[in-house]
């Protein structure tokens, strides 16, 4: 993937539903999920008033021993490589639940990490899986 941008999907099943068939999907793409978060109950534990029909979740992504090795060949890596978050809204004038990822592409990653042009494969491919996973939902 040449450029940086945002996938979305939408669909009908509610975020509770999306949330576990990722959780359930995510090792087929060789995933495990590092944190799988309801962002209505962290807002809240911070003191924001949520409106009741608000949904919001988050789950982030990991490839460990890709990521391990990643980061051991260029720390520079580190701030790259866990954007695998897939964050998971209900519209409810919609009436449906969307579900997106940030594909961080390879125009991005040569304008920061100029000299490392192993990253502008690896990462933009990651980035292609969750996509893929998300659009068997």
């Amino acid at each position: 993937m040449k450029e940086s941008k945002i996938f979305s999907k939408e669909t009908e099943k509610s975020v509770k539903e999306v949330a576990q068939i990722i959780r359930n999907k995510a090792e087929e793409f060789g995933f495990i999920v590092r944190y799988d978060t309801d962002m209505v109950n962290e807002f809240r534990d911070h003191g924001v008033v949520v409106e009741a029909d608000f949904e919001y979740h988050t789950i982030m992504l990991c490839i460990p021993q890709k990521a391990y090795n990643s980061v051991k060949m260029n720390h520079h890596r580190a701030s790259l490589i866990m954007p695998k978050q897939i964050s998971i809204f209900r519209d409810n004038k919609k009436n449906k639940t969307i579900i997106s990822h940030l594909i961080i592409g390879a125009d991005f990653l040569k304008q920061i990490l100029p000299n490392d042009e192993k990253i502008r494969e690896t990462l933009p491919a990651s980035c292609m899986d969750v996509v893929k996973l998300i659009k068997e939902i």
